[in-house]
C-alpha cells in the first residue's frame, strides 16, 4: 500500500494537501477560495480516464465511487481522491460522498440503470449544478437528458462518427455532432472538378438550415462573405442539421458529369 492511502471494507481515502497555498482556488457553488468538487460514478474504461485527467489539475478536488474493489484500489494506486467502495446510485452513498456539496458529477459506469438513478438522483436530492451522464446504449440518451444531466456522452455515437469519418474522408470530415438537437458541424474539400468553382457564396443555393461558417484557403482562413469566391481546395466548414449538411457536402462537391 502506498504511504498516506488508508483502506477499508467500504472505503479507501488517498489523502490530498488541505493547506489554502496548496490549493488553486475558483469561484464555485459555496462562493469564492474553495476547490473544485467534482463527484465521479465509475472507474471503469471511461470513468478511470476521466479521473486520470481531471487530477492534472489540482483544482479538482475528486470523489470516485464504485463498486469494484479492485478498480478502487487502482484508483487509489494512481491518483490523489476520496474512493468509496459502493454503489454511486443509492442516496445513502451520495449523501456519504457529501453530493450535496459537489460542483460537477459524471456518471460514467458502464450501466445506464446506474447512470440513470445517479443523474436523477444528483439533480433531484443533490442539486448538483453541473452532471455529465455517459450513455452506453443510444437508446438511453434521452432518457438521460429527461433524469436531468446537462451534458450526454454516448461512446457509441462518437465510435459511429469516427467510422463515418474513415469511409467518407475524401468527401467530409464530421467535426462535432450533438444527437440532442441533430447539429452537424462538418468540413468538405471542394474537388478540381466541382461545378461550383468560381461561384459566389450568395449565388450557391443553400438548403434553409445549414450555413457556412468558415473557408480555409492556403493554410489561412476567411469569413464566408457573400461575394466570396469558391476555389478548388477550399475547405468549407457547414454547420446545421445533420441531413441539410449531407446535402450542402453533395452540392459543394458535385461536378457538371454528375
Amino acid at each position: 500500500m502506498l504511504p498516506g492511502i488508508f483502506s477499508g471494507t467500504e472505503a479507501y481515502y488517498s489523502v490530498r494537501p488541505t493547506d489554502s497555498q496548496l490549493l488553486p482556488r475558483f469561484t464555485g457553488k459555496r462562493g469564492r477560495d474553495q476547490p473544485m468538487r467534482t463527484l465521479i460514478v465509475g472507474a471503469g474504461r471511461i470513468g478511470m480516464h476521466l479521473i486520470g485527467y481531471l487530477s492534472l489539475n489540482d483544482e479538482n478536488q475528486l470523489t470516485v465511487i464504485e463498486k469494484k474493489g479492485e478498480r478502487c484500489k487502482d484508483v487509489s494506486n494512481k491518483y490523489d481522491a476520496i474512493i468509496l467502495n459502493e454503489d454511486g446510485s443509492k442516496l445513502d452513498i451520495l449523501k456519504k460522498a457529501d453530493a450535496s456539496q459537489a460542483d460537477l458529477l459524471l456518471a460514467a459506469t458502464d450501466d445506464d440503470r446506474v447512470n440513470l438513478a445517479t443523474t436523477r438522483a444528483a439533480k433531484k436530492d443533490f442539486g448538483i449544478p453541473r452532471v455529465i451522464a455517459v450513455a452506453n446504449s443510444p437508446k438511453n440518451k434521452v432518457r438521460l437528458m429527461q433524469a436531468g444531466a446537462d451534458v450526454v456522452i454516448c461512446p457509441v455515437d462518437l465510435a459511429l462518427r469516427d467510422f463515418e469519418n474513415v469511409l467518407s474522408k475524401d468527401q467530409s470530415i464530421t467535426l462535432m455532432y450533438r444527437s440532442a438537437e441533430n447539429l452537424r458541424v462538418a468540413e468538405a474539400i471542394i474537388p478540381l472538378n466541382a461545378s461550383l468553382i468560381g461561384k459566389k457564396i450568395h449565388e450557391i443555393q443553400l438548403p434553409e438550415r445549414c450555413r457556412v461558417g468558415l473557408v480555409c484557403r492556403d493554410d489561412a482562413f476567411v469569413f464566408p462573405e457573400p461575394e466570396l469566391e469558391l476555389k478548388s481546395g477550399d475547405k468549407v466548414l457547414l454547420l446545421g442539421d445533420a441531413p441539410s449538411v449531407a446535402r450542402t457536402v453533395e452540392l459543394l462537391r458535385s461536378s457538371e458529369s454528375d
